[in-house]
């Protein structure tokens, strides 16, 4: 379904422009779930026309040497992908949250209405995509294997229905309606990167004075980050905090 004449710049630009438009809506407070919602399938649409903005897979295609699957000069694949961990730093994980096409895709299978699965442990999904950042740079640089091929990404947005990875990544999004985002939060090694950047950001989701310690929040929150010293790396800004908060205490701010 890509349609290769569509040039990749369309989605970086796309990925720039999105994320500062979702900022200054978080910022003002009119960012909303119908505004999420269509942030997300016009991300997940670009994924499977264009295959951009995949920063994931740019990443890899840079360690890998593979100019000719960026699109672009690498010194701007290079500059893009330092951009967005500076985004992040400042502004948290809105190009994960939302931006995305690998995460805007299982965000909105997410959304189906079925019992969900929950992991208690951050530790868990940290220290394995930790892990796994640090084999995905070492095979990529000393032997040419991108494990992201494995994980079938490519070809689920080319709908290449031949290839047996497809079927890996379909089973990713089958998993993905009852485990949250378990591509990002286990697999993605610029997720990785990005979330080491948050650790010490700027603009957070926290919690206000009027805050009542009901922790409702931390009831609706699908990456135990709502709590009030949850340092927030695995937040994706997805608003349910804010939306099961009785009392309008969570808003996203500096300290």
């Amino acid at each position: 379904m890509v349609i290769e004449s569509i040039p990749k710049v369309v989605g970086m630009a796309y990925a720039i422009v999105a994320t500062l438009v979702i900022v200054l809506l978080l910022r003002s407070g009119r960012f909303n779930k119908r505004i999420g919602y269509l942030f997300l399938g016009v991300s997940a649409l670009l994924g499977f026309l264009v295959f951009a903005p995949m920063l994931p897979y740019q990443f890899q295609s840079v360690l890998l040497g593979n100019t000719a699957q960026l699109g672009v000069p690498i010194a701007a694949a290079i500059a893009v992908l330092a951009l967005f961990v500076v985004l992040s730093f400042v502004f948290g994980r809105v190009f994960c949250g939302y931006v995305c096409p690998v995460g805007a895709v299982q965000e909105l299978v997410y959304h189906i209405p079925v019992k969900k699965m929950r992991i208690t442990s951050k530790t868990v999904t940290i220290v394995f995509r930790l892990l796994f950042l640090v084999a995905f740079v070492l095979l990529a640089l000393g032997f040419s294997v991108g494990l992201l091929g494995y994980l079938g990404i490519r070809d689920f947005f080319y709908l290449n229905f031949a290839s047996g990875f497809f079927y890996v990544f379909l089973t990713l999004m089958i998993i993905s309606i009852v485990v949250y985002r378990p591509s990002c939060r286990f697999f993605c090694p610029y997720g990785a990167l990005l979330s080491l950047a948050t650790l010490r950001g700027r603009f957070k989701t926290r919690r206000n004075e009027n805050c009542n310690y009901c922790e409702d929040c931390v009831s609706a929150c699908p990456t135990n980050e709502a709590g009030e010293t949850d340092l927030k790396q695995e937040c994706y800004m997805c608003n349910r905090c804010k939306e099961a908060c009785p009392l309008d205490a969570i808003e996203y701010s500096t300290k």
